[in-house]
């Protein structure tokens, strides 16, 4: 899987080409995107992927949301939006749940996040409670991915908190230098539980966006 947050940068003539590189050499089954841009007159270019993008914004002749994008079946979708909005620019952020069969007659969870940032602490700890309501009661295979927003100590401790209570473990990179970061704290992550963890990277993009890629790759 591929967990990015792409700057707004998908109808970029370099994003595409890098991207489809990425998609050539790993195969990716699931793409989990961040500040995906849409036009709203034109589908995006995804190779054989089926995709849902929830937005968060909307303007004349562009949709920005969170995108998810499989080639497997998708057996049902939730979109939520932050009940806070950001101080600054009065915006919402929204995540992106699905369900998805497996082969072994189990579902996975997939939760892609794009965490609220310019709130209060409290807020962004109160929003992730909210997620946590929505997830809880699923008890089998899970991801949790996505850019946090994590830029100080208190927020950090509030994901842990989070993962912990849904018994997730943190996919660690051994290129975790190269993972975007404020004040040394990494904005994204991938969790999972009930799966193996095969492969872990960081992707160079500094000249597309300034999030790298992160990927994980996954056994059940």
């Amino acid at each position: 899987m591929l967990c990015w947050n792409v700057a707004k940068l998908t109808l970029n003539a370099s994003y595409k080409k890098f991207t489809d590189l990425l998609i050539e050499e790993f195969d990716f089954d699931i793409l989990l995107l961040q500040e995906v841009k849409k036009s709203l007159s034109h589908e995006l270019e995804l190779h054989d992927y089926s995709y849902i993008l929830s937005p968060n914004i909307e303007t004349k002749k562009h949709i920005f949301g969170v995108l998810s994008a499989f080639r497997a079946s998708c057996e049902s979708e939730i979109s939520l939006l932050t009940k806070k909005q950001e101080l600054k620019y009065t915006t919402h952020k929204i995540s992106l749940i699905t369900h998805h069969k497996l082969s072994n007659g189990k579902t996975l969870l997939v939760v892609n996040l794009h965490a609220i940032n310019f709130v209060h602490n409290r807020d962004f700890k109160y929003e992730l409670e909210y997620i946590y309501l929505a997830i809880k009661s699923h008890k089998e295979a899970m991801i949790v991915a996505g850019d946090f927003n994590t830029w100080n100590l208190k927020r950090v401790h509030y994901l842990q908190e989070f993962a912990d209570s849904l018994s997730l473990k943190r996919v660690g990179f051994s290129d975790e230098s190269n993972i975007k970061k404020i004040f040394a704290n990494s904005l994204d992550y991938i969790f999972y539980r009930d799966l193996n963890l095969i492969y872990s990277e960081v992707i160079e993009s500094k000249k597309i966006s300034d999030h790298n890629p992160i990927i994980a790759k996954f056994g059940y």
